[in-house]
């Protein structure tokens, strides 16, 4: 059994008894060649239906993955085109944003979780139109002074998507494919696409609709509750995230990507060896951010054992149904995939006022992580991590 091979039966394993993830896909692209491997299921089968088993060219919904994979890579290409600069003021390009501090806010902060903004909140309670909801984000009051203090958030990557509008011309989506899955024969799209392509990513809106019924683990608004765009069935070929799905069209900065790991793969690859930018920019785009050295520009870094024990630096961003993707510049490895942790786990919508965890016993996004880049740190890397 392969490496990649092995980590698909881990990955199916993990989470408590009857709460395993329904399928997995891992794809490792090394020295030594590339490798995609998957098991489980793609669609669960049911009384009435056959079940789609998971394979190596199964559609994942790359949820945050998005955040590094479209906008960060997008950013990076408008700076080494010289139509964008980190340090820009991200007012310049969102006039909207005009919240007390927000004039501090640089585009570089939107993307490294520093600009002080909420780490979430569910738009689409106030209002499904795309203009007003982008409108909502820019009004959110930021929670803290930019530049110093690291809080993950939505919000930073999907005004950072606008950026790209703005300064683009383009839609986000458009953006996407001109300047860099056309350019490298990809099909990763913004969604939604047909289902028969697509891995399930989750039973149905569960998990957000629990978040609004109780306001944990962040605040909601006051008539949020009133929202009832929640989908009760399975979540296949349109993206999880509520944000994106409900007022966003299905694109935005934060999430939404779709497309097959072998992409990611080739995406990666190009990050790495300098065809989609500059290795320089990539290497300033590595750095620690001062508020918090496990952040890179939208990556989070993680420093691992490498050969003979040496520190190999690898920038990567998991997705919250379990996607993940890495990559290792020094040496160009790459490693993509997950397991769809909310299929077959998390249920039908919640009925009555108090409604339980629908995330008891199941996968965390950390220990997908862990697996899919354990994969990765026993092909060859290079010498030394990154400054």
């Amino acid at each position: 059994m392969t490496v990649v091979a092995e980590r698909i039966d881990r990955l199916l394993a993990l989470g408590a008894d009857g709460r395993h993830p329904a399928g997995a896909v891992v794809g490792l692209r090394s020295a030594a060649g590339t490798e995609v491997r998957a098991g489980g299921w793609a669609a669960l089968p049911t009384a009435s239906t056959d079940g789609v088993p998971m394979t190596p060219t199964t559609w994942l919904d790359w949820a945050s993955v998005t955040k590094v994979a479209v906008t960060t890579v997008l950013v990076l290409r408008l700076v080494d085109r010289g139509d964008l600069a980190l340090a820009d003021p991200a007012t310049r390009y969102l006039p909207g944003f005009a919240v007390p501090g927000a004039d501090r806010v640089r585009v570089a902060d939107l993307l490294t979780h520093t600009a002080g903004l909420p780490p979430w909140w569910p738009l689409y309670a106030e209002t499904t139109d795309r203009d007003g909801a982008l409108a909502r984000a820019q009004a959110l009051p930021l929670q803290a002074a930019p530049g110093t203090a690291h809080r993950y958030s939505d919000l930073g990557p999907l005004l950072a998507g606008l950026v790209v509008e703005r300064v683009t011309g383009l839609g986000l989506a458009a953006a996407l494919h001109d300047l860099v899955t056309e350019p490298l024969g990809l099909a990763l799209r913004f969604g939604p696409v047909a289902p028969d392509l697509a891995a399930t990513t989750a039973d149905s809106d569960v998990v957000e609709q629990t978040m609004v019924a109780t306001g944990r683990p962040y605040p909601v608004p006051p008539d949020a509750g009133s929202f009832t765009g929640w989908r009760d069935g399975p979540v296949r070929g349109e993206v999880h995230d509520g944000n994106t799905a409900h007022a966003l069209g299905g694109v935005a900065g934060h999430a939404g990507a779709f497309g097959p790991v072998a992409d990611l793969l080739t995406l990666g690859t190009a990050l790495c060896d300098g065809a989609l930018v500059r290795p320089e920019l990539l290497d300033i785009a590595a750095r620690p951010t001062p508020a918090a050295p496990d952040q890179a520009l939208g990556f989070r870094r993680s420093v691992r054992s490498g050969p003979g024990g040496r520190p190999v630096t690898w920038l990567w961003h998991g997705g919250f149904p379990g996607a993940f993707w890495a990559v290792e510049p020094r040496s160009g490895t790459v490693v993509a995939g997950g397991a769809t942790r909310l299929h077959g786990t998390v249920g039908p919508l919640a009925t009555g006022a108090h409604p339980a965890d629908p995330l008891h016993g199941v996968a965390t996004g950390d220990e997908i992580a862990g697996v899919v880049l354990d994969a990765a740190t026993t092909a060859p890397t290079a010498e030394g991590a990154l400054p």
